[in-house]
């Protein structure tokens, strides 16, 4: 659960302190460079919502509290197709989501003794 909610703090907990602060400085700054370039966050909102915008929250999700954060505080939650860049800032927080589910994948299988 931690390293779903903050990335990288799955590592940190098990003393992986360079790994987990890297890691999680990755994942931040691929977020963070997504609302940069004007990415999105996919929110379901209604039933209209079709197979991709769901994939999409899914693949969003997997930021844990950033994306919680955000979408609370009304960040990146509106499309701006004016940008240039805007789908490039998509990719990025897709990217930082799944990068984060790995992440956490990485942390259980540490925890679990199967890495060494």
């Amino acid at each position: 659960m931690l390293a779903w909610l903050v990335p990288g703090l799955g590592h940190v907990s098990q003393g992986l302190f360079v790994q987990g602060l890297l890691l999680g400085a990755v994942v931040w700054a691929l977020f963070i460079t997504g609302v940069v370039l004007g990415g999105h966050l996919h929110i379901i909102a209604g039933t209209d919502a079709g197979i991709l915008s769901r994939i999409f929250w899914f693949c969003n999700l997997g930021n844990g509290l950033l994306f919680l954060v955000s979408g609370y505080a009304g960040i990146a939650l509106h499309e701006r197709p004016m940008l240039q860049f805007s789908e490039y800032g998509n990719v990025f927080l897709v990217a930082a989501g799944l990068l984060n589910y790995f992440l956490m994948l990485d942390a259980f299988d540490t925890a679990a003794g199967r890495k060494f």
